[in-house]
């Protein structure tokens, strides 16, 4: 049930796309389609359109002009196959994610556990040409009986060392003077690598049913409430001495999460290359870091 207001913008849609021959389908997803976590007055409308033509649709806004009076419009990569999608803010305040795919992933999107893990949340079929969104309800159904998964020790390893290289990246960008380098490796790269070890984390205490969501979304209702305690001192100010104790503060985190899951699996946690990179870093911001 789309709720906002979208109503007129959505059966705008319909009526085009299914007089439009190009497309070929088209859902709902995200909040707007969601049980859990539903729609609120801040909540977009996403819909994902099936083209034969995606790159002539995306790459053209004229269509979009008529669901309603566009204040602008801009596209942006999808978060989900690494497609193309056009935003566009209407006046009322409203603003729709159009992600348009190759008619032929139709099939690909109900068979891929990236796409599955999002329409298991909730889609809604709006158009369906040609039946092939039909099998979606018991594909989705399918995939929500899946746990959520923890890597293997390999790939756990590969987060662990790639965090820790660049951690004394980071301490090397701000001991030169780059600030902003550093806040946006810190608060970019850093802690994409440190949500990763925040789920695992939950797996590991709660079971494989736990919901991690996705991108850390509604991180502080799944997140463990110890480590959502200590998010806050992980971020810093534009300031070198607050980003060196910030930083310090993200690797003592990263750090207990590490071994919390290497405990739990009796995995190698990387003890000696943290130890040493820990050496350097604290030689390169000695003095910087105010708080010692």
């Amino acid at each position: 049930m789309v709720r906002g207001g979208f109503g007129p913008i959505l059966e705008r849609f319909r009526v085009w796309a299914e007089a439009e021959p190009a497309v070929r389908g088209a859902i709902v997803v995200g909040s707007q389609a969601r049980t859990v976590a539903p729609a609120d007055e801040w909540s977009d409308l996403d819909l994902v359109i099936f083209h034969d033509s995606p790159e002539s649709l995306v790459d053209s806004p004229e269509w979009v002009h008529r669901f309603g009076p566009v204040v602008l419009t801009t596209v942006e990569e999808t978060a989900l196959l690494h497609m193309r999608e056009r935003r566009v803010l209407y006046s009322d305040g409203q603003d729709v994610d159009f992600s348009v795919f190759p008619a032929a992933a139709l099939t690909l999107v109900a068979e891929s556990g990236e796409g599955l893990s999002v329409l298991a949340r909730g889609v809604e079929v709006v158009v369906d040409k040609d039946g092939h969104l039909a099998s979606i309800p018991s594909a989705v159904r399918a995939a929500s009986a899946v746990p959520a998964p923890l890597p293997d020790e390999a790939e756990f390893q590969a987060v662990v060392a790639d965090f820790w290289y660049h951690v004394l990246w980071s301490a090397k960008k701000l001991r030169r003077g780059e600030l902003w380098t550093a806040k946006m490796a810190m608060d970019g790269y850093l802690k994409r690598l440190l949500l990763r070890l925040i789920e695992w984390q939950a797996i590991v205490r709660r079971g494989s049913s736990v919901d991690v969501w996705h991108s850390g979304r509604f991180l502080e209702a799944w997140a463990e409430r110890d480590t959502l305690a200590r998010l806050p001192a992980t971020f810093a100010r534009y300031d070198a001495a607050d980003l060196a104790r910030a930083l310090n503060e993200q690797s003592r985190l990263f750090s207990d999460l590490v071994h919390e899951v290497a405990r739990a699996r009796s995995w190698d946690a990387l003890d000696a290359a943290e130890s040493r990179v820990r050496e350097l870093t604290g030689a390169l911001l000695k003095g910087t870091d105010r708080s010692g």
